[in-house]
């Protein structure tokens, strides 16, 4: 089979990266059309297995997101016509109109129900929308829901050994010594009206910290304050997820760090002003995160949280237990992807 997978997101590497290993071991021809993001481009150097064509980025300053989307559904159509594939996949499903065009099987992978606006624009014309169990809304008669989370496809532990992991050694730190914060760059279309910390909070979070630990701040989109500089994360891409795992605990503004720390046995606290199925359903059943909507409440959690560390072996058996608890994603993706 010939299958394109369409990689909005860096992270999406991370998704795909272990399927996209099967797929070729067993003879199919894979293609991943990627972004022109610099983290995306190191992704795909240090995962040599996947073929990543990175369309370069307009040299314009583009501050309208339709008119991106609109060059980006023409980079993928011209992928597709000259990949020729037999099934297109993405996690985003932005541009399913493209398969849809070419007579393409297209299958969404998709674990965040308040993309609305993607919904709308995508979903009519994807042949497959797969979801995890815990989503509260019907995408219809395509709608297929499977029991398992997407960092799992790259996070389980049939894919990521914690015993072998290591923090690298240019941050100069023990495990457990530190925390990290991760940041959105909140410029997507469901982050518009929406926010986190902001600079102030993040000022607050950090003065607690610092009391007992070293602070690594990760930026989404690589913008920082210059009086936060000296905090910079500055990792290769590939070892970000070792130093996710051995962090005293993360606090984050976006899901996917969360749903990370959670299969990695890291307390989490999350601030977003939306409201996440994944997260409702990882926090009553697992108690390793909790989300806050407003940042007085999570800057009061992470005064706790320094004050009263939670015990390491306890949070890693949580995660334990989440991973077996759930499905192999890797396995779920290759079959569904299999399927004529």
């Amino acid at each position: 089979m010939r299958i394109l997978i369409e990689a909005h997101h860096p992270a999406h590497i991370h998704f795909w990266k272990y399927t996209v290993r099967r797929l070729r071991a067993e003879g199919h021809d894979v293609l991943v059309v990627g972004r022109d993001r610099d983290v995306m481009r190191k992704l795909s150097a240090a995962y040599d297995w996947m073929e990543v064509v990175v369309p370069p980025a307009s040299k314009r300053s583009n501050r309208v997101p339709m008119l991106d989307m609109l060059r980006r559904q023409w980079l993928i159509s011209s992928a597709i016509r000259k990949f020729k594939p037999d099934t297109v996949a993405s996690l985003m499903g932005s541009y399913t109109q493209s398969a849809k065009l070419f007579g393409c099987r297209s299958l969404i992978f998709t674990d965040s129900e308040f993309q609305r606006f993607n919904h709308r624009i995508a979903h009519p014309f994807a042949s497959e929308i797969h979801t995890p169990a815990c989503l509260n809304i019907d995408f219809g008669s395509k709608h297929f829901r499977y029991n398992g989370f997407h960092e799992l496809a790259y996070l389980g532990a049939k894919y990521y050994d914690i015993e072998k992991s290591f923090v690298p050694e240019c941050l100069e730190v023990e495990p457990g010594e530190y925390v990290v914060m991760r940041l959105c760059a909140w410029d997507t279309f469901h982050d518009i009206g929406n926010g986190g910390m902001a600079v102030e909070g993040l000022r607050k979070a950090i003065a607690l910290v610092e009391q007992r630990y070293k602070v690594f701040i990760q930026p989404e989109g690589g913008r920082l304050p210059p009086e936060l500089e000296r905090y910079r994360l500055s990792i290769p891409p590939e070892t970000y997820h070792d130093v996710l795992c051995h962090a005293r605990f993360v606090v984050t503004e976006g899901f996917t760090t969360a749903s990370e720390a959670l299969v990695l046995g890291v307390p989490s606290i999350v601030i977003n002003r939306l409201a996440c199925d994944t997260l409702r359903y990882q926090n009553a059943n697992y108690k390793l995160l909790e989300h806050y909507r407003d940042p007085g409440p999570a800057i009061d959690a992470i005064e706790r949280l320094v004050d009263a560390p939670l015990d390491v072996s306890e949070c890693r058996e949580l995660g334990r237990r989440y991973q077996m608890d759930h499905c192999d994603m890797v396995d779920y993706a290759f079959e569904q992807l299999m399927k004529v």
